[in-house]
């Protein structure tokens, strides 16, 4: 009925009109001019109810730990003269991070919700509804864009328009201490107590030499060597900075094809997230080296190890985006040398499976001089030996802290007071 009366208001006005002067009708003829000033009135208010309309959203914090809460401003606001009789805010918002208080429906994109406000708006209103979410998986969280939708004072005529853009929320994964999972040693991972040892940087070049043999054959210059006509090798800066790689395995079963365990996964994230705060707690330099990629990405993850006020905070992020489909076994982003695997770094791998390849490339990390410690997420018995490796098993551990943590979150309270709207200046 809307729908007819939207288009056929003018045709129908007209219509009254002509009919009323044609057959000299003073009644049809004052129908069908009311008709057509109602409709042009209601029709010019439709077109200036979203005039001078304002909307924000104003987020306590963009970054937050799972379980934590983020606080959720929605501003609107009215600068004309103009009143709006009626304006819905339709404010999208993500399902895994839920709303509080407050009813929500389901979005038509998958991991979203729709939280809808109705109000009306005064000349020069300003209006605030407070909104608390709740944080409760890792991962990018994007909020927005709102519609707005008014229309004039007889709902005849609507307009909307999307406004306040989209924001990402970052939710990092839980972190434990390292006693938790039954890491209980001083130095987890196996730092020299003697103090820092001396490393060539490869990243930093001062110079070449003659060639000796015993050399590794990525550190010859083969440029120089051409100028010489010798063999030449390069010479790196040292470095005191001691370094700890994260290398997270994303593989939970044996093959790609049966997909992923996602309680293996989730404790795997934890486990490589607790082990980076710890270690950069501890004054190490971090890093992180995983065959899983960050959403929208097309390229595994690679940090490399530093000590940056925001390293940790780059593989907080790296880990909250880590998504379940591997690229690459972890065991050619590990043969992948370069800056993200430094020479004399420790390699703290963290994994369910362990397959061939990772295991002879770990032993051969361990042969050239790496440190290689290995987190065994899963109960399951790997039939590859790593020999020296020293594997310290969390599966038992996890199990309990993570039964916890549902604990927790099925009986935290939820403030349950009424979401008011807060009349600014009023």
């Amino acid at each position: 009925m809307r729908a007819l009366l939207n288009e056929s208001w003018l045709s129908a006005s007209l219509l009254l009109v002509v009919l009323g002067l044609t057959i000299e009708s003073v009644p049809l003829l004052g129908l069908g001019a009311l008709v057509l000033g109602a409709g042009g009135a209601a029709r010019l208010w439709s077109r200036l109810s979203l005039e001078d309309v304002g909307y924000r959203r104003e987020v306590s914090e963009h970054r937050a730990f799972v379980g934590e809460r983020v606080q959720v401003t929605m501003h609107l606001t009215n600068e004309k003269v103009l009143p709006v009789p009626w304006i819905e805010v339709r404010e999208r918002l993500p399902d895994d991070a839920p709303v509080v208080e407050g009813r929500t429906s389901p979005a038509g994109t998958p991991g979203f919700v729709y939280l809808t406000r109705t109000t009306a708006l005064r000349s020069a209103d300003r209006l605030e509804w407070p909104l608390e979410l709740r944080t409760v998986t890792r991962g990018y969280h994007r909020m927005g864009p709102a519609r707005l939708k008014s229309g004039d004072l007889f709902g005849l005529f609507e307009r909307e328009e999307y406004a306040g853009g989209q924001e990402t929320l970052i939710v990092y994964p839980r972190t434990y201490p390292l006693e938790d999972l039954g890491v209980v040693s001083a130095r987890p991972f196996g730092e020299h107590r003697g103090g820092p040892r001396i490393f060539p940087d490869p990243i930093r070049v001062v110079g070449v030499r003659d060639y000796i043999p015993g050399d590794p054959l990525k550190q010859i210059d083969w440029n120089a060597t051409a100028r010489a006509q010798r063999l030449q090798s390069r010479l790196y800066e040292p470095s005191r900075e001691h370094a700890l790689i994260v290398a997270l395995d994303v593989m939970t079963l044996e093959h790609t094809w049966e997909g992923s365990d996602p309680v293996l996964l989730e404790r795997a994230v934890v486990v490589a997230a607790s082990i980076a705060r710890d270690a950069f707690d501890r004054k190490s330099a971090i890093g992180l080296i995983s065959n899983g990629a960050l959403p929208d990405a097309d390229r595994p993850v690679r940090i490399g190890a530093g000590r940056r006020p925001d390293q940790l905070t780059r593989v907080l992020e790296a880990l909250a985006g880590t998504n379940p489909f591997a690229m690459h076994p972890l065991s050619s982003e590990l043969e992948r040398r370069g800056e993200a695997l430094s020479l004399g770094a420790t390699i703290v791998v963290v994994a369910a499976l362990m397959p061939p390849d990772l295991a002879a490339t770990l032993q051969r990390l361990s042969h050239e001089g790496h440190t290689v410690h290995v987190i065994k997420t899963s109960d399951q018995l790997w039939e590859q030996a790593l020999g020296s490796i020293p594997v310290t098993e969390v599966a038992s551990r996890m199990e309990v802290l993570e039964e916890q943590a549902a604990l927790e979150d099925e009986t935290q309270p939820w403030t349950r007071s009424r979401v008011q709207v807060v009349r600014v200046g009023s």
